[in-house]
């Protein structure tokens, strides 16, 4: 707006010729006052974040907001109030960032942000098996097969442990184990335990037993 002042000089019998000045009103740009992302803790690669601003205006005005978001890996997540994580365009450990713009009439603007971290998504092993789960002898050979998942994408290492659960004796890794006399009896229970580990040190692990079957002497 331009403000206009104009004086008439008078001197009791004529006026004179009349004189302005103005000046224009310049635009107070809006300010944003908060941001907020909610949740702000407990964040996985498939949680949906609300993003939230306040903003206010000297002038009187109600400024207009606007979202977009960005993680610390550089990606454009989207614009809006709402976005949905998913594993293709997030990772455990990245910052997601939310930037509030406070825009008036006027195109004055003012930014501000927020930001949350996403944590890890332990694996999850979704199944263990011994093969053969009959049968078996102090002299089998054993394998151990496993299977995990991961809700971050990830892809799973898989280790295997073997014990006999009986003694609680130790008889080693690896997928496959070779029962002996010296390390099993009849009756044992041998366990595998398979555990799964993702690239951010998150586990989880289940098992699997058999029982040893005897076996019958033999009249040489």
């Amino acid at each position: 707006d331009v403000v206009v002042c104009e004086v008439i000089p008078a001197d009791g019998y004529d006026d004179g010729d009349p004189v302005s000045a103005e000046i224009t009103i310049d635009n107070t740009g809006p300010e944003v006052t908060s941001v907020t992302i909610t949740p702000d803790t407990g964040i996985t690669t498939s949680t949906t974040l609300v993003c939230e601003a306040t903003a206010t205006d000297a002038d009187g005005e109600t400024p207009t907001l606007s979202y977009d978001w960005t993680s610390s890996s550089g990606a454009a997540l989207g614009s809006g109030s709402e976005i949905s994580l998913t594993p293709d365009t997030t990772a455990p450990g990245e910052t997601i960032t939310c930037t509030a713009t406070a825009t008036d009439s006027d195109s004055g603007a003012d930014s501000d942000s927020a930001s949350v971290t996403i944590d890890n998504t332990d694996p999850t092993v979704d199944s263990v098996s011994v093969s053969p789960s009959s049968g078996v002898t102090t002299s089998t050979a054993l394998t151990c097969s496993a299977t995990a998942s991961d809700d971050d994408g990830d892809s799973p290492t898989i280790a295997y442990a073997w014990t006999n659960a009986t003694d609680s004796s130790s008889l080693g890794t690896g997928a496959t184990l070779t029962l002996t006399t010296s390390t099993s009896s009849p009756g044992d229970s041998i366990t595998c335990r398979a555990t799964a580990t993702d690239s951010d040190s998150g586990t989880d692990s289940d098992s699997a037993s058999v029982t040893i079957d005897n076996t019958d002497p033999t009249v040489d």
